[in-house]
């Protein structure tokens, strides 16, 4: 899809031919060859890259801890447990996105008197990059379960799997920083922000953490994103649990993130899917719902993923791929 070329310049020598051949019988004098001078090679142009549609899969909330976690294990490093009935799906896509909400690690010990506590085992590492995630967001009510020791152990070791944590960093500044991933000309930005407590996991100047959501960092992040991208994706961990409406103060923050520059707001927490909404012509997806989670019924165990399709600073295209949660497993399936 991109176009290369190069150019080789080639000087004159200042070879010489031997000197006039006068009359029959005189031999010729011999002439000595100056050697080309070195000269520096023309520059390759930097390609211009094609314009072309990129699609795009996100996914609700991915909990690979619990009964997930132990089931996982047992299917061992060559199985795809929970990704089994999904991974196909999710790599036939050219960016992958999920909301993890969890700490993969085997370090920390569990935050006193949380009533939850998420960790996975590293082999949800592989799990992920098996399924192609490229991105996760790690803005969540979960990710500090196992202190910021375990947070920054996560965040360095996603890197190595291909995996990109959005919303979360080793600093604050790092924490809100707008990830920029370009896909066939276009170049994305997302953040990423919670809404629920804990506030105590949200990143200092000096501690690991996720990105805490208000209105004076949400401004901030998205002005960054909306100058270094095309199109602007925000994730919020917001909402109240179990509950199938969103609220008053989820629909202001969503409506402030678009008009600051978002192209697309997607939201997770409640654990149900949620209504949408267009507002300005920009979609907001309110919750996705659950994607792998243990002990979900009912309501709690359906889901949406999102696929978009988008050119440039266009929305082609978007819409809501219904799932179904193994009430016994924890795992996903196309509904």
């Amino acid at each position: 899809m991109r176009d290369r070329w190069s150019r080789r310049a080639l000087l004159g020598a200042g070879l010489a031919t031997a000197a006039s051949l006068a009359g029959c019988g005189t031999t010729p004098r011999a002439t000595r060859v100056t050697p080309p001078a070195t000269q520096t090679p023309a520059p390759t142009a930097t390609p211009t890259p094609i314009l072309r549609p990129t699609t795009i899969a996100i996914t609700g909330d991915i909990m690979l801890a619990r009964s997930v976690g132990t089931r996982m294990v047992a299917a061992g490093a060559d199985g795809l447990f929970p990704f089994d009935k999904t991974a196909a799906f999710l790599r036939g896509y050219d960016l992958t996105v999920g909301n993890l909400e969890c700490v993969v690690s085997r370090l920390g010990t569990p935050i006193p008197g949380k009533p939850f506590t998420f960790r996975a085992d590293p082999l949800g590492f592989s799990r992920l990059q098996a399924a192609g995630f490229d991105l996760v967001s790690v803005a969540n009510n979960h990710s500090g379960d196992y202190g910021p020791v375990a947070f920054a152990d996560m965040l360095g070791q996603l890197p190595g799997y291909g995996i990109t944590p959005v919303g979360g960093g080793a600093t604050y500044s790092a924490a809100h920083t707008p990830i920029i991933v370009e896909r066939y000309g276009t170049r994305f930005a997302s953040v990423a922000a919670c809404d629920v407590s804990p506030d105590t996991f949200a990143a200092t100047a000096t501690q690991a953490g996720d990105a805490w959501l208000d209105s004076t960092k949400l401004r901030a992040d998205i002005a960054a994103a909306r100058a270094a991208a095309d199109f602007v994706i925000a994730f919020v961990h917001w909402g109240i649990e179990y509950v199938l409406q969103f609220n008053s103060q989820q629909q202001a923050l969503a409506h402030e993130a678009i008009d600051l520059g978002a192209d697309l707001v997607v939201g997770a927490h409640p654990h149900v899917i949620q209504p949408n909404e267009i507002y300005r012509g920009k979609p907001i997806i309110y919750s996705l719902g659950n994607f792998i989670f243990d002990l979900m019924y009912g309501d709690s165990a359906q889901g949406d993923i999102l696929t978009l399709t988008v050119q440039g600073n266009r929305l082609l295209d978007w819409k809501l791929v219904p799932i179904q949660i193994d009430t016994t497993t924890g795992a996903p399936f196309l509904a």
